[in-house]
């Protein structure tokens, strides 16, 4: 009789995290600007190596709300949102989702982001290259791609 009553908890707990709804999700109804980069880097997990501080400060100078999680690459490919829109243009900050050029199955949605060209130099911290758009993002989240899909 124990046995039954045990796993009724950790099968309840299952259900409710199953349905919970993703509260920073992107909006199914708002075209998000989607960009494609050469490389995605989690900050959260971030490479050997990485000086986390240094990204921290580029990022606060250049006005990101809250402190990177994400860092998108050479982000030069606007993609789709989703199936249903189109191409929506990037601003240069705002919300956006990133992508690992080409088929990836997960993205990372941002609620922040700011960008900045980069030069021919790494970004400071990492062994990054920054020869084109280099994005900072807070706020984000791995989700699945609704375009690999």
């Amino acid at each position: 009789m124990k046995k039954p009553a045990l796993m009724a908890a950790p099968l309840a707990l299952a259900a409710s995290l199953a349905f919970a709804p993703t509260a920073s999700a992107a909006p199914a109804d708002t075209p998000t600007p989607a960009l494609g980069c050469t490389q995605v880097i989690n900050l959260d997990k971030p490479p050997l190596g990485t000086n986390i501080d240094a990204i921290n400060r580029v990022a606060a100078a250049l006005g990101l709300p809250g402190v990177p999680n994400r860092l998108g690459a050479v982000c030069q490919t606007p993609e789709q949102t989703d199936a249903e829109h189109g191409v929506t243009n990037y601003p240069g900050s705002g919300p956006i989702i990133l992508r690992n050029a080409g088929p990836a199955l997960f993205q990372e949605y941002c609620t922040n982001s700011v960008s900045e060209l980069g030069g021919t130099a790494p970004l400071p911290g990492t062994n990054v290259n920054t020869q084109g758009l280099v994005v900072f993002g807070s706020g984000c989240v791995t989700q699945p791609n609704p375009i690999a899909m």
